[in-house]
């Protein structure tokens, strides 16, 4: 099966990297793939596009793209592109703080992308030189030097859209509950769990779950849920060689006419179709 590349860490406890993204003499030639951690892109300078889960970004100067765990992106950079990339997988964020990777997660998610004015770029590189900065020196308590860094930059990401969602409003408990929901769903989508195994994980009935749902999303938990089942059986359509018969029991789907019914239901064309339109 020729699935989607998948790029993983083995350090999934400890992974923070921060990577150069140089200049170059040729142009990317590096595929549609997904990651078992969390991106962050810092562009210093634009050119080119960047896209993730089927919609194209623009890579403008001074902005900031966020790429979550199996997404599938691409980046194509112009030729004197350049900037940072942060590697951070969710358990090193969660031992900064259990919080910190659900608001990211539910302000950058649908809108992955932040244009800084010069003095807010320049803020996020100086934190990031300050980090760089730790790692080669290693001094005594340099771990928790870098936890407070990373914290201190995660934050101020967070902070430039975070007025956009609810996370301070009198709702925010709720709308939690509604991002631990998607979170849940990221993870176990493919098990085709019913409503009720993300209730009991939450801690709220069936009921409060579909009511939270309809105010934020305007859902039911059930319509989210398969939501996510088809944004992945149209990655591995446009994406991947695998054959559909491959791709239904790689969903654990029990035969290709459920599947092709469930697709065909929800988007109004045929998994066919769809693969001869967007295949890549």
């Amino acid at each position: 099966m020729n699935s989607i590349p998948i790029h993983s860490s083995e350090n999934k406890e400890n992974l923070f990297e921060i990577v150069r993204l140089k200049e170059r003499n040729t142009y990317d030639s590096t595929k549609a793939h997904k990651h078992s951690y969390f991106e962050i892109f810092l562009f210093q300078k634009g050119g080119g596009t960047h896209d993730i889960d089927f919609k194209s970004y623009p890579i403008l100067s001074q902005s900031i793209h966020f790429v979550f765990p199996n997404q599938v992106h691409k980046v194509t950079r112009d030729l004197d592109t350049f900037g940072f990339v942060i590697l951070i997988s969710k358990e090193y964020m969660d031992k900064i703080n259990h919080e910190l990777y659900s608001d990211l997660f539910s302000v950058y998610y649908l809108k992955p992308v932040v244009q800084l004015n010069a003095q807010k770029f320049n803020k996020s590189i100086g934190l990031l030189n300050n980090l760089t900065e730790e790692f080669a020196n290693q001094d005594f308590n340099s771990e928790a030097v870098i936890k407070s860094y990373v914290s201190i930059l995660l934050n101020f990401f967070l902070r430039e859209k975070g007025e956009e969602s609810r996370l301070n409003s009198p709702e925010a408990k709720n709308f939690r509950i509604l991002i631990q929901f998607l979170i849940l769903v990221e993870t176990h989508f493919v098990e085709h769990n019913p409503v009720h195994f993300y209730s009991t994980k939450l801690s709220v009935s069936e009921r409060s779950l579909n009511e939270i749902c309809r105010k934020f999303r305007n859902k039911t938990a059930y319509v989210l849920i398969k939501e996510r089942v088809i944004l992945e059986i149209k990655k591995l359509l446009a994406n991947s060689s695998s054959s559909i018969k491959e791709i239904v029991y790689s969903l654990n789907f029990n035969d290709p006419a459920n599947f092709n019914k469930f697709f065909k239901g929800s988007t109004g064309v045929s998994p066919t179709q769809f693969r001869n339109e967007h295949y890549k």
